[in-house]
C-alpha cells in the first residue's frame, strides 16, 4: 500500500491541475514534496501543516510558479503531529529542495521516497 498520494490512475498529480478544494483535502496534516521533472527529478519544496493550507499559498509563489513550464508535480503523505518535523527533517535533509524558509531542526525520521515506494491501485 502506498504512503504517498497519487492522483486518479496511480499517477502523480500535476501540481497546477490539482483542485485544491478537493473533499479528500479537507483538514488533511502531513507532510508534501514538490518537484519538477519526471525522469531527473529536481526537488523545490517540502513542507508540512494542513496540506490543503500549504498548497494553496504555494499556488501564489512565484518562485514555484516560475518552473510551471517544465511541469510541477506533488504528492503528500498524512503523518501525525508527534512524527511530523522529523519526517519533514529527514526528506528535507536528503532531498535538498531548491527552495525552504527555514532549515529543520528536528531529529530526522525516515521515511520512503516517494517515487521509491511500489504503488498499488
Amino acid at each position: 500500500m502506498s504512503i504517498w498520494y497519487r492522483c486518479k490512475g496511480g499517477v502523480w498529480c500535476e501540481f497546477q491541475k490539482l483542485d485544491i478544494n478537493h473533499e479528500y483535502l479537507k483538514n488533511l496534516e502531513g507532510v508534501y514534496v514538490i518537484w519538477t521533472g519526471m525522469k531527473d527529478k529536481k526537488v523545490l519544496r517540502i513542507g508540512s501543516g494542513n496540506i490543503r493550507a500549504q498548497l494553496l499559498s504555494l499556488k501564489k509563489d512565484i518562485a514555484i510558479q516560475a518552473f510551471s513550464h517544465l511541469g510541477l508535480y506533488v504528492t503528500w503523505a498524512e503523518v501525525g503531529s508527534i512524527r511530523r518535523a522529523g519526517v519533514e527533517a529527514y526528506l528535507a535533509n536528503n532531498l535538498k529542495p531548491s527552495f525552504m524558509n527555514y532549515t529543520p531542526t528536528a531529529i530526522p525520521i525516515k521515511i520512503v521516497y516517494p517515487w521509491d515506494e511500489e504503488y498499488e491501485s
